[in-house]
């Protein structure tokens, strides 16, 4: 029994480990919980528990250890013990695995607090996914000696092109990306009074709806990973309140605005149409 639990509980446990990571990898679940920057380390995690149990299992522990009084792991002399052992370590990882939700449900959110004011945000990151500002796209600096350039009626070509648009000519933006603009101005002239086209998951809105025609479009924020995630949320204001269950993902196609209300200027939403949607592929905004 001895010789049986030393051959196949180590390798079982590492087997176990390693399908369970190359599971959260493989059927996209990993982008729910981490930033795209360390997925590829829970792939290689995976991979390594992976040849660490073929490795216990072409070339099996001795099964005299732990079997004598002399040994210090007293439980580990005992089968029970082996298999309690066993099971502590196998068992609260399988049961996370198995039970962890995909996403935040709205008391999680709610008890995280939700932010709608960029001010207490890291500036915005400049990986693809994030739209880059003007300044970020300087252009060559000019010999001092040549003539001034005859002003323009237009900017150039390459100061227009880093927005995303849909076929119509509206912004595909995100909630971070109204609420920068509405802390920078540079950034708030690619946004304001222009047609946008917004994701997100309603949320009723408290504090700033006196008229009683708005709401809040919500993202979860992820510096590293869920368990630093934040909900952030751009105002919404329609004529009509959307008929949906709050949590619900709507797609909101309207006019970027950015009044100053109590004193601070706010991202507020001007929507034209509100629909349910499906969840884009990166739920989590980084």
């Amino acid at each position: 029994m001895n010789k049986l639990f030393s051959r196949w509980l180590p390798c079982a446990t590492l087997a176990a480990w390693s399908a369970i990571l190359l599971h959260f990898y493989f059927s996209g679940r990993v982008t729910a919980f981490l930033i795209p920057t360390f997925r590829p380390y829970v792939l290689s995690a995976g991979c390594v528990l992976a040849a660490m149990a073929l490795i216990f299992l072409l070339f099996p522990a001795d099964a005299n250890c732990c079997s004598t009084a002399e040994c210090g792991h007293g439980l580990s002399r005992l089968t029970l013990g082996k298999i309690l052992t066993f099971l502590v370590l196998l068992l609260p990882v399988t049961a996370a695995a198995m039970f962890s939700p995909d996403s935040f449900g709205k008391n999680a959110i709610l008890n995280r607090g939700i932010i709608t004011d960029a001010s207490g945000l890291r500036p915005p990151s400049t990986n693809k996914d994030t739209p880059r500002t003007a300044p970020d796209l300087a252009l060559p600096t000019s010999d001092p000696a040549a003539p001034a350039p005859v002003a323009a009626t237009q900017p150039p070509a390459a100061l227009q092109d880093y927005l995303t648009r849909t076929p119509d000519g509206k912004i595909v933006t995100e909630v971070l990306d109204l609420l920068y603009a509405a802390q920078d101005n540079a950034l708030r002239g690619d946004f304001e009074n222009k047609a946008v086209v917004l994701y997100g998951q309603l949320m009723p809105d408290t504090a700033n709806n006196a008229s009683g025609k708005r709401f809040k479009a919500v993202r979860m924020f992820m510096t590293c990973c869920a368990a630093d995630a934040r909900p952030v949320a751009t105002l919404v204001e329609a004529d009509t309140l959307p008929k949906l269950p709050e949590m619900t993902w709507i797609k909101v196609t309207g006019i970027a605005t950015f009044p100053i209300e109590n004193g601070r200027r706010i991202s507020v939403l001007k929507a034209e149409r509100v629909e349910k949607t499906d969840p884009p592929d990166e739920t989590m905004l980084f």
